[in-house]
């Protein structure tokens, strides 16, 4: 069960971005007084900061500065959707670490589906102090799944009711990129969490789970039950679970 607030928190509407395209978000600061460290959560392909906003309450809760944001193309952030996600977790990196509250050193990067790839690849610009994937999809291992693969993912998100600004040509391509074993073997320094459900349809576990046999350690698996794509950020046990691992991996 989640913990009941335990730090009052501050709440700010944000604005951030390197280039043209400004991205929107919140970050929630909690009022301890000392330094504390921080969590950049970041949401799934046609989502929004929304969807995280609830993990971010809880771990704000507990002492750790949490941004959540609006990738390009989605909800109130400009622009239009490419695929190519990784400056805007480094953009959401540099504006958390500008915070004279956080701890520079102790930021985690923490994702849902395409924002947890979207984590692994930015680990390659910016050294986390921990990364947690949730429902991290697999790495395609040729081109030709590339666009299949990505109408699954544009019809799923129709259906759950997300909306998107997208180009959809460039995102195919930009998926044939995406080398994130690569990015994982080169991250030797960080604590990391993978979290993936059996019942997972969208990103089976069976697959999605080589990544973490492909990472170095330290390294954990977070393997539920049943489930399904978005259990770990509905499921308040499942929830818990990874979020207490993460406040932990952070305060230590």
């Amino acid at each position: 069960m989640d913990k009941e607030t335990l730090t009052e928190i501050s709440e700010l509407p944000v604005t951030f971005g390197s280039g043209e395209i400004k991205l929107t978000g919140r970050i929630l600061l909690p009022n301890t007084g000392r330094p504390m460290p921080g969590a950049i959560l970041c949401h799934g392909l046609g989502g929004s900061y929304q969807v995280m906003e609830s993990s971010a309450r809880i771990m704000a809760s507990q002492g750790v500065a949490s941004l959540i944001f609006d990738f390009h193309g989605h909800g109130c952030s400009g622009g239009v959707f490419d695929g190519n996600m990784v400056g805007d977790v480094v953009d959401a990196w540099h504006f958390l670490s500008s915070f004279s509250e956080v701890d520079e050193k102790r930021i985690a990067l923490i994702g849902h589906s395409m924002g947890a790839a979207a984590a692994i690849l930015a680990s390659r610009q910016i050294i986390p102090y921990t990364l947690i994937t949730l429902s991290c999809p697999p790495e395609l291992p040729a081109s030709w799944l590339a666009k299949p693969v990505a109408v699954v993912w544009l019809i799923w998100t129709y259906f759950a009711g997300h909306h998107i600004h997208a180009d959809w040509q460039e995102v195919f391509a930009a998926l044939t990129k995406s080398k994130l074993s690569i990015a994982l073997r080169k991250l030797k320094s960080c604590s990391k969490l993978f979290v993936h459900c059996r019942g997972d349809y969208l990103t089976p576990y069976r697959l999605a789970t080589k990544l973490y046999e492909k990472a170095n350690h330290p390294k954990d698996l977070l393997l539920a039950k049943g489930g399904f794509h978005s259990t770990p950020l509905l499921s308040r046990g499942l929830r818990s679970q990874w979020i207490q691992w993460a406040v932990a991996t952070l305060m230590n």
